[in-house]
């Protein structure tokens, strides 16, 4: 055997590794800037059910589809109010809203089986990255929230 082909297997498996290691910053734009230990959990369980909830609409990046779909970055709509996203999470939202001044009137469906954690963790991340530094928004406040939602207008 050459000297040149016993290498291959040492290239590929270094090639392998490379590519599969995790990179820098792969908890998320934010995430790494979160110091509390708790937050940063919750955020990084927000972002896999992000990822798996939010982000064909809202997009991995939240900034939304166009004039379709709102983004959720910097989006004063979602901004102004947290109690308001915990319940639109949960429970949808149908009819026009006004996101940075721009009128979206897309349904977006509600995740009823997503627990209050989750939510929770969702919201936790979203309120923690693209530049937001919002903090836990800790499961007992998603309790609180859901549990008075009925007698609040999502509006």
């Amino acid at each position: 055997m050459s000297r040149g082909l016993s290498k291959i297997p040492i290239l590929l498996w270094l090639l392998v590794t490379i590519s599969c290691s995790p990179g820098e910053g792969t908890e998320g734009p934010g995430i790494n800037e979160i110091e509390d230990l708790k937050t940063k959990q919750y955020a990084i369980q927000g972002q896999q059910l992000y990822l798996q909830y939010c982000s064909n609409c809202h997009q991995e990046d939240g900034s939304g589809l166009a004039r379709l779909i709102p983004p959720l970055k910097k989006a004063d709509y979602m901004l102004d109010d947290i109690d308001r996203t915990i319940r639109l999470i949960k429970m949808g939202i149908s009819g026009e809203i006004i996101v940075n001044g721009t009128s979206y009137d897309q349904p977006m469906p509600g995740y009823p089986q997503l627990t209050n954690l989750e939510i929770a963790q969702i919201s936790t991340y979203i309120y923690n990255v693209w530049g937001n530094k919002k903090g836990l928004v800790p499961a007992e406040r998603v309790n609180t929230v859901l549990e008075n939602a009925s007698n609040i207008p999502l509006q």
